[in-house]
């Protein structure tokens, strides 16, 4: 409330307070100048129902996985805009809310031998989606994009070298000479996939006790040197030592990498490993190298390998040593880039300038499953500009993992090879330690914000219900974050609100108020309110009293956060003062029991102004409901005409709304007095079209969108 009392003073406030009902039944729609059609209800986001399973290649439900979703403008580690954990039967149900002009979101199960960051379109605001299993994925994913690279392929256009003491030779496996024979190219596996044609007819099953084992050695995104420095030791072998004949294969589990890369292997007798990666033996080089899988990336990640794909290297003779190299992003579509950088087990070979930062792979021996793991970094870990985009190590070791089996298994040694971690779960959750934010705490497993942990969403708001006012909507800008803990079923045992002001651009002094979705006996303790003014009454728990829904009240004057130093109205409204910081009201609350985050979905909180600390007086957004401390007899006074003729609650017979949410804080609100259209051109076209046009209002900066100079910018 504001510029109407410049003139009123406080006679206006007596005047709006008294003004007798008006019935608003009878209105002439046909003559209403409306900004809207009856029943808009000015959402800028809007909710997604995910419906996501995870599977091994067997189809067998993968539990206890955490999963995190993000929007494809922010997948850095930390931005999700929500987590879960997969029930028993590999599920996760949840209603997500993003912005309205969303089309695909990110869903990352962090859980290797699934594929990771993968895009979801959005159909008709539903998400169904099975990650894994035998066909890799299926449902709303959209698979990645293949290299195509053609003008890079090297080596394989016209078959390959012949052996020689002078040269390291490039080959496919014999029989094949060439990627067109090497590579499958049929209408099931398009050459551009890379599949070999020489896998083994029958892939291993990889089943969850397997995949435990490997996410509790190599988690996703975490550095091997925090989770496990010991396999990264220099006397840590990295290699196979064939100590016994024996047949060796190499089955592909998984890849955690942007890259679309070649893994291949190399021989030499134990104890005399090669000092450079070229010129043949006589030069102390790699004498050949062979191609394993020619593009190690999955179904849906730019490649065409399932987990449990098997390649069989051969029968090898006792003191023979087996390697490895992974050239980086060296499938190009059509063949191997071989001037591709290459990253060796034999750690001496690899680039970097210390012996700590060149180890590129590493080897576990599992004696449960029978196997040899590997993990490769597929990074430089010392120059992030010696990689394709500058991308910077993770040090995670599991951007390509597979495992060596043989035949017999005795006949590879274990000496030096660590032991693969066999999956912790210290609080028997069903959440592996590596995953779970309290590893020692059941009631516990994670933690995610909305709409991410450093970043806010926005509420503005005019004050004036309900009457109308500018429509500069900066009577009150409310900036929030919700952080919440969830234990392993999903359910949420804490939140938190972290709220802020923006902009009071008024006279009133202001409350702002959050009715969460449930009954007010579900709250065990609210703390964290900012009271100044004594005109809210509490019960024992920290919610409102009186209150049937659980009702939080983070501030009930904006002075209790924000206020100039002179008192005077107007805070970050004004060019011409200076611009305030605001304190932060961190309202903790807990619940007696934990409650499904299904019910604590964003949409379905119901955040309020109570205006000039006059309790009756609540400004909802729109299609929201008062609480029960409104003064009912308002509704349809003044320029209200909340659910006339089929409108939204809280809005005006010209359909103007009284607030505005936003899930970030790209919306720069208008200077003081400036009405919304007069900054943002389009916002009456996109209330015009019921929302279905410029949905991009707010947040679109090319010209055209804004009028800068009517824009609070300080």
């Amino acid at each position: 409330m504001k510029k109407i009392f410049y003139i009123l003073g406080f006679a206006g406030i007596a005047a709006v307070s008294s003004c007798k009902k008006e019935q608003k039944s009878g209105l002439d729609e046909n003559n209403i100048n409306k900004i809207a059609p009856n029943g808009f209800g000015y959402k800028t986001s809007k909710d997604v129902s995910l419906s996501l399973q995870l599977l091994t290649n067997n189809n067998q439900p993968v539990a206890g996985a955490v999963v995190s979703v993000y929007t494809t403008a922010n997948t850095n580690p930390g931005a999700s805009i929500f987590k879960g954990v997969t029930d028993a039967n590999g599920n996760l149900k949840a209603t997500l809310n993003v912005n309205a002009s969303s089309t695909q979101l990110i869903i990352d199960p962090s859980y290797i031998g699934l594929m990771h960051n993968v895009k979801a379109n959005i159909n008709n605001n539903a998400i169904t989606a099975v990650i894994g299993g035998k066909s890799g994925y299926s449902g709303d994913i959209v698979a990645d994009a293949i290299n195509n690279m053609p003008g890079k392929s090297s080596g394989f256009s016209n078959g390959v070298g012949i052996l020689g003491l002078s040269g390291t030779d490039y080959v496919y496996p014999s029989p094949y000479t060439a990627t067109a024979d090497a590579v499958v190219n049929n209408s099931t596996y398009a050459l551009a996939l890379g599949r070999p044609v020489y896998l083994e007819a029958t892939p291993d099953v990889i089943d969850n006790s397997l995949l435990s084992y490997v996410n509790a050695s190599l988690p996703e995104t975490q550095s091997v040197n925090n989770v496990h420095p010991e396999y990264l030791t220099s006397s840590a072998v990295s290699n196979i030592n064939v100590t016994a004949t024996a047949d060796v294969w190499i089955t592909y589990v998984s890849e955690g990498a942007s890259y679309q890369s070649t893994l291949a292997y190399y021989t030499y007798p134990t104890g005399n490993p090669p000092t450079q990666t070229s010129g043949g033996t006589s030069a102390g080089g790699i004498d050949q190298v062979t191609m394993v899988f020619p593009n190690a990336s999955g179904i849906g990640s730019g490649g065409g390998l399932r987990s449990g794909d098997k390649v069989k290297l051969g029968t090898f003779n006792a003191g023979t040593t087996i390697a490895f190299v992974l050239l980086q992003n060296s499938w190009t579509g059509s063949g191997i880039n071989l001037a591709a950088q290459g990253f060796y087990s034999d750690s001496q070979l690899n680039p970097e300038s210390t012996s700590a930062l060149r180890k590129h792979s590493i080897v576990l021996y599992d004696d449960v499953h029978k196997l040899y793991l590997f993990g490769f970094e597929d990074t430089n870990r010392e120059s992030p500009a010696a990689n394709p985009n500058g991308y910077v190590s993770d040090n995670d070791f599991n951007d390509i993992v597979f495992y060596a089996s043989a035949n017999p298994i005795a006949g590879i040694s274990n000496s030096g090879i660590p032991p693969i971690d066999k999956a912790g779960d210290s609080d028997g959750d069903g959440v592996l330690d590596v995953y779970d934010a309290f590893p020692n705490d059941a009631t516990r497993a994670y933690i995610y914000c909305y709409p991410s942990p450093t970043t806010f969403a926005q509420l503005a708001f005019e004050d004036n219900w309900p009457a109308k006012g500018d429509y500069d909507m900066n009577d009150l800008v409310v900036n929030y974050r919700y952080t919440f803990i969830a234990n392993a079923q999903t359910q949420i045992v804490t939140m938190q609100g972290d709220f802020n002001i923006a902009a009071a651009g008024a006279s009133f002094k202001n409350g702002f108020g959050l009715q969460l979705p449930f009954d007010a006996s579900t709250v065990k303790s609210v703390t964290g309110q900012k009271t100044i003014s004594n005109y809210i009454q509490f019960a024992s728990s920290g919610v409102e009293a009186g209150q049937s829904k659980a009702v939080i009240i983070p501030f009930d004057n904006h002075e209790a956060l924000l206020r100039n130093p002179d008192n005077s109205y107007y805070v970050n409204t004004l060019n011409a003062k200076d611009k305030l910081q605001s304190a932060t009201a961190s309202v903790l609350v807990t619940f007696n029991s934990p409650v499904p985050s299904s019910g604590l979905s964003i949409s379905s909180f119901n955040p309020f102004v109570i205006s000039n600390m006059r309790r009756g007086y609540e400004i909802h957004l729109p299609g929201f409901s008062a609480t029960d401390k409104a003064n009912a007899a308002l509704f349809t006074t003044g320029d209200d005409a909340s659910l006339v003729a089929g409108r939204k609650t809280y809005t005006s017979r010209e359909n103007w709304p009284w607030a505005l949410s936003f899930s970030d804080t790209s919306f720069n609100y208008p200077l003081e007095t400036i009405n919304i259209t007069d900054a943002y051109p389009h916002f009456a076209d996109w209330a015009a079209s019921n929302g279905t046009s410029f949905l991009d209002w707010y947040n679109n900066l090319t010209s055209g969108y804004r009028v800068s100079s009517n824009i609070y910018s300080k």
